[in-house]
Order: structure tokens, then sequence, then C-alpha cells
């Protein structure tokens, strides 16, 4: 169970999550979405948290700063170099590319770790970056699938004939007549709820193919706080 802290520095506000853990140091972070997090062992009292925590104030302050400054800023391609931050499921991740005995991809608490064999490069990180988001959408959306089946079933909705998976610029999901519903790759830096939200969007297409009121109210019936969903994915970048 997460406990916070206040902390005040320089007229300026700090919050700070505390967790304990098997650690027999103190680990500061802050994240890119402008969370500050304090891992501490056990045996360590809130005293010394708070000292630990205000000997860095003004560091934490300089990286949320930053971190605020590169959310407002408009979305830069991605040079896949280490340091700069990638969305997955609604977390920004900071990106760190190192030489490994094999080519891997992997989450290690808030960085997005890029493994290659061979002296990384920013084409080998996209290519691997790319395959794995890839290989992330299709085990997501298939499990959301089987999940929510039974429930859009008992509300009168097909099964798809097909799932497919895009790398989509306009849209993040489109469900044809044929009842082939393809979903946007780039979900997979939204948020979950976001994704559950197109999920099933597309699928009462499969019964009702506008957006007429019909639709709106089974879109309803299935999944009450779709607005509130839908809100949030329009914050998303595509």
């Amino acid at each position: 169970m997460l406990e916070l802290l206040e902390i005040d520095h320089a007229g300026q506000r700090i919050l700070v999550q505390i967790s304990y853990d098997r650690f027999r140091t103190l680990r500061l972070s802050v994240r890119p979405e402008g969370t500050v997090l304090v891992r501490a062992p056990r045996r360590v009292g809130q005293a010394q948290i708070r000292s630990h925590v205000e000997s860095k104030a003004a560091w934490i302050l300089q990286h949320l700063e930053r971190f605020r400054a590169l959310r407002e800023a408009a979305p830069q391609p991605h040079a896949y170099l280490s340091g700069e931050t990638h969305a997955y499921l609604g977390r920004e991740y900071i990106l760190e590319a190192r030489q490994a005995e094999r080519n891997a991809v992997l989450l290690e608490e808030d960085c997005l770790v890029v493994t290659t064999v061979f002296p990384p490069s920013p084409d080998k990180v996209k290519k691997l970056l790319d395959a794995w988001y890839l290989s992330q959408a299709r085990e997501l959306f298939l499990r959301l699938l089987r999940e929510v089946q039974p429930v859009v079933e008992a509300h009168g909705v097909p099964r798809p004939a097909v799932l497919k998976i895009r790398a989509m610029t306009t849209r993040w999901g489109t469900c044809s007549r044929s009842g082939t519903i393809t979903l946007n790759r780039h979900l997979m830096r939204a948020p979950l709820e976001c994704v559950e939200y197109v999920v099933v969007h597309e699928l009462c297409h499969l019964r009702h193919h506008g957006h007429d009121k019909r639709f709106y109210g089974l879109l309803a019936s299935i999944l009450p706080d779709w607005k509130t969903r839908r809100k949030r994915l329009r914050d998303v970048p595509i």
C-alpha cells in the first residue's frame, strides 16, 4: 500500500508516493508522467525518508519541470536513442538501448529496455520495438476479445470474422460490413481502459454499422462509462 508524503521546497509542493520493499537502500525516482516515487526498506521511518527527499528537492523539481515541458511539447518523431520516452498502456517509459547476449525487449521498472547482440543502432532498436509492440498488441487484443465476447453476445452482437492489426494514422479501429475488425497497433500507447473502449466500440459495429442512437444505446449498455474513456483516449496522440 502506498503512503503519501508532501514536501514544500522554494514555495513549490512536491507530492511523493512511498512504497516499502526488500531494497537495502532508499530509491528515489521521478517518472515521466510527473510521479515522484520512493522505494524504501521496511525498517526506514518516514522521518528519514522526508530528510532524504528534502535533500533532493531541487533535483526533483528540475526533473518534474523537464518532463512537464516534454509532455506539453508537440510530439516529435522518435530517434530510438537511450533517454527518450515511449508510451506503453498509458505510462511513459524511458528507453534504454544496450548491448547484450541476445536481441530482446523488456520492461524494467520505469525503463523500456532494448538489448541487441551488436552495438545498438536506431534502426535495429526501432525494428525490435515495432515487433515487440505488435506482439504485445496481438496478445492484448485477443485477450480482450475473449473476455468481452460473452458480454456482447448477450446483447446480440455476433463474433467478428477476422481480427487485423495495423499501424494506422487517423483511426484507432474500424469494422467492415463483412465482420472484419481492424485495430490500430498504436493503441498500445493508450491506457488499458481506452483500449477496452475501442474494442467494444468496434464490436458494437458488428450489430449497428452507423453511429446512430441504436449504436450508442448498445455501447452504453455494455460500457456505461464509454464517454469518459473516449475523452481520455482523445488525449493520446495517434
